[in-house]
């Protein structure tokens, strides 16, 4: 057996993700003493607010129910105006005004852009151009805010001086049976905890999310608007704010955002995701590397845009396991077979128990918290392919954005694929095991069943 093989297949399928899991249930326990300010709040004297939204192809009633959901929440309306660009044709734009009813006392400024230059970053940038608030924050169309949201942000920016604010994403769906929304859900829980509360709570750099971060206009004015060329909104700007110095900080102040809740859905907002953060890693990495970062700043930044990576690695050795085994059938060897496995059923087990904890305090019975586990494991294991791919296309000049489809039916040809590489990797792990080498082969079947899994079960979310 080649060492030097079973070291690159080792280091891709086990040091790699048990590293990235360990270090987000680091940051996890650190989020989790994460504590706002118990300031009072106060409502006078607040200074004027824009609010972005971007929109294309959205339902009428998602943004009506924006829209109303704005006009209950706390702020001065005579300071607060709501700015919405869409991407729409004519007579999709036309159909929707005509369907919308403005709340009364509401500043609300819908318009559509004629040269669509960019995607989302592209609209977010037209709106800022209309709009005129010394505060700015970000929506998507299917966003809900409670009644002192926006002024809990606003005096976690004030009191701590910082120049942009997250909001603390709680997940929901109009698919409340949905399994794999369930576990998306509790993932975000765990995701904002680690990555926004965590980090911040550990003197790192945190990035604006896409939706619901509070910026000063002053900071945006430092570093420019959104860049229509890039893909992730949130990261690029947020790469330029930190290198100019300026303060991002997390809150608890709560932001509903609708998750995926089918496997097109979810494979389209995580392969963006991935291709996002790629993008923003190489054509960001001169800001990321600037001096006002610190080096363990520079680490942290370094993992949290490549967390995509282990999975398209992962995917690549399996690929490899399955092509060896294939074209060696008389030198099959337990490439796996190593104490290094241990680390990764440690890491694997922390992940899950705190999932479940997760779960069980969020109101969910025991199992529930298992079946979305295990739906939201296979669904990440399917796409796996499809990050890679995602991945690869962060590095292209020319990148395609497609908006991820919540709460409407969708038709799909990726169960075809996911298909085949679960068969090819499901023969592989019996060749294996076979040919005695356990261990390679216990792993190839565990593989495999994510996406043997993800293709029976699909068609009941969708």
């Amino acid at each position: 057996m080649n060492p030097l093989i079973q070291a690159i297949l080792t280091t891709a399928i086990f040091i790699i993700p048990s590293f990235l899991l360990l270090y987000q249930y680091i940051l996890f326990r650190n989020g989790m003493k994460f504590r706002d300010s118990l300031e009072p709040l106060f409502a006078e004297e607040l200074p004027s607010l824009s609010v972005l939204v971007p929109i294309k192809g959205e339902k009428p009633e998602t943004l009506q129910g924006l829209l109303d959901n704005l006009a209950t929440v706390e702020w001065d309306k005579n300071k607060l105006e709501i700015i919405v660009v869409s991407d729409d044709s004519p007579e999709y734009f036309e159909n929707l005004i005509r369907k919308i009813s403005i709340p009364q006392g509401l500043k609300v400024k819908i318009v559509r852009r004629e040269k669509k230059v960019g995607y989302k970053s592209g609209a977010l940038a037209y709106a800022y151009s209309l709009s005129s608030g010394d505060l700015i924050i970000t929506l998507d169309v299917d966003a809900r805010l409670e009644k002192t949201s926006l002024i809990k942000a606003f005096n976690r920016l004030r009191i701590h001086g910082c120049d942009a604010v997250t909001m603390n994403w709680i997940g929901y769906s109009q698919k409340p049976y949905s399994t794999l929304a369930k576990g998306i859900m509790i993932s975000t829980v765990i995701a904002d905890t680690a990555l926004l509360n965590g980090r911040d709570n550990s003197n790192l750099r945190i990035f604006p999310v896409g939706c619901g971060t509070m910026f000063k206009r002053d900071a945006i004015e430092s570093v420019g608007p959104w860049d229509p060329s890039m893909i992730q909104d949130d990261l690029e700007i947020g790469a330029r704010l930190i290198k100019n110095g300026k303060r991002i900080c997390s809150s608890t102040s709560p932001v509903y955002v609708e998750v995926p809740d089918n496997l097109v859905a979810f494979y389209v907002q995580q392969t963006r995701w991935a291709m996002g953060s790629i993008e923003v890693l190489t054509r960001r990495f001169k800001e990321i590397m600037s001096r006002n970062i610190s080096l363990k700043q520079k680490i942290d930044i370094l993992i949290f845009l490549l967390q995509y990576v282990p999975i398209g690695l992962t995917f690549l050795a399996a690929l490899g396991l399955a092509l060896m085994s294939l074209l060696g059938l008389n030198h099959v060897y337990d490439y796996l077979r190593t104490p290094i496995i241990l680390i990764w059923i440690l890491s694997l087990s922390i992940y899950g128990y705190n999932f479940i904890k997760t779960a069980l305090g969020k109101g969910y019975k025991l199992v529930e918290a298992m079946r979305a586990l295990g739906k939201v494991s296979s669904y990440t294991v399917a796409i796996s392919p499809f990050i890679l791919v995602g991945l690869l296309s962060g590095l292209r000049k020319n990148r395609k954005y497609v908006v991820t489809p919540k709460g409407v039916k969708v038709d799909t040809w990726i169960q075809y694929p996911v298909l085949l590489f679960g068969i090819l990797f499901l023969t592989s792990s019996i060749i294996y095991l076979i040919h005695g080498a356990p261990v390679t082969g216990l792993w190839l079947l565990y593989y495999s069943m994510g996406y043997l899994f993800t293709v029976a079960t699909f068609k009941r979310e969708l």
